[in-house]
């Protein structure tokens, strides 16, 4: 079977969040990056270790709420009023004061 460096990346992550849950433990980034740090102690395996290796450093842009950029957050910019947004949808549940 051929996994992609991203799909590895993912079983890895994987591996090391059912780690945690199966300890009991919370599953988020810091434990992640803990849990991936423990199995390359026990690795021996070179590749393997450099796989964990770059599991942890994509983890660690994780580590604060907003450290990723995804892109410029126009909409949080752009002044417009409540009532100028108008929607189609049925679903929609509007509240005027």
């Amino acid at each position: 079977m051929f996994f992609s460096s991203d799909e590895k990346a993912n079983v890895i992550i994987g591996e090391a969040a059912m780690n945690l849950f199966n300890a009991g433990q919370e599953v988020n980034v810091e434990l992640l990056i803990k849990e991936l740090l423990i199995m390359a102690n026990s690795e021996v395996n070179e590749y393997r270790l450099e796989q964990l290796q770059d599991a942890r450093q994509w983890l660690s842009g994780f580590k604060t709420i907003g450290s990723r950029r995804t892109g410029p957050a126009n909409w949080l910019s752009t002044n417009t009023s409540a009532e100028s947004v108008v929607s189609e949808s049925a679903d929609d549940i509007y509240f005027r004061h």
